[in-house]
């Protein structure tokens, strides 16, 4: 077992080694990438009784894409997302693309600024520091997307703020903070060094 886990830390080396030095074609397809899984992710969705806002797999994936590619790179990957989606790719959530005023559009345009927090963080060496900061990086990008995602909610819905809470934050804290935990633990699980050890991507 410890065998095969250095060995899968000794790939995820190779891939850190590669970002820092990679073209700006690589840089610009990797980004393309996650932008094609933050689309994949948005076609797992649940939709609640109790709000049109639904559960989907997107905020595991920027916040991932935060930590793995660095702020300059995440960033890009949701612009891209964002402005693909506007363009007519169906890949936000449940197909949708265009112009879409949807109760949920706000978080959508929360992923651009999360994804580039939570990768900023990361480049400032948090990848290599206690899981529990790791875990408080994710967190604080959900709380963006959250506050991206709730102010639109009020403006398009009308509604108040213990509404707005009720119906567009408080339902998705549970499953959100399960991917913040899930997200961090993945990150440092495929650290290829100690997190005494600090690097930083060059982007």
């Amino acid at each position: 077992m410890e065998q095969a886990i250095k060995k899968w830390r000794d790939r995820c080396h190779v891939y850190y080694d590669w970002i820092s030095s990679a073209t700006f074609v690589e840089r610009l397809l990797l980004s393309f990438a996650f932008s094609f899984l933050t689309g994949v992710s948005a076609q797992i969705f649940i939709k609640l009784p109790f709000t049109p806002v639904p559960v989907t797999g997107q905020v595991f994936v920027v916040l991932l894409g935060g930590a793995l590619l660095g702020k300059s790179l995440a960033g890009l990957s949701q612009i891209i997302y964002f402005f693909g989606g506007m363009a007519g790719i169906p890949w936000f959530a449940a197909g949708n693309c265009g112009m879409v005023l949807l109760p949920s559009f706000g978080y959508i345009i929360g992923f651009i600024p999360a994804a580039f927090f939570v990768g900023w963080l990361f480049d400032r060496g948090i990848r290599w520091q206690s899981i529990s900061r790791q875990i408080f990086a994710m967190l604080a990008g959900v709380a963006i997307i959250y506050c991206c995602g709730a102010i639109w909610f009020s403006v398009f819905m009308q509604t108040g703020l213990k509404t707005t809470l009720l119906m567009a934050v408080a339902p998705f804290i549970p499953v959100d903070i399960v991917k913040a935990y899930f997200a961090a633990y993945l990150v440092a699980f495929c650290s290829p060094r100690s997190f005494s050890n600090e690097r930083s991507f060059k982007n």
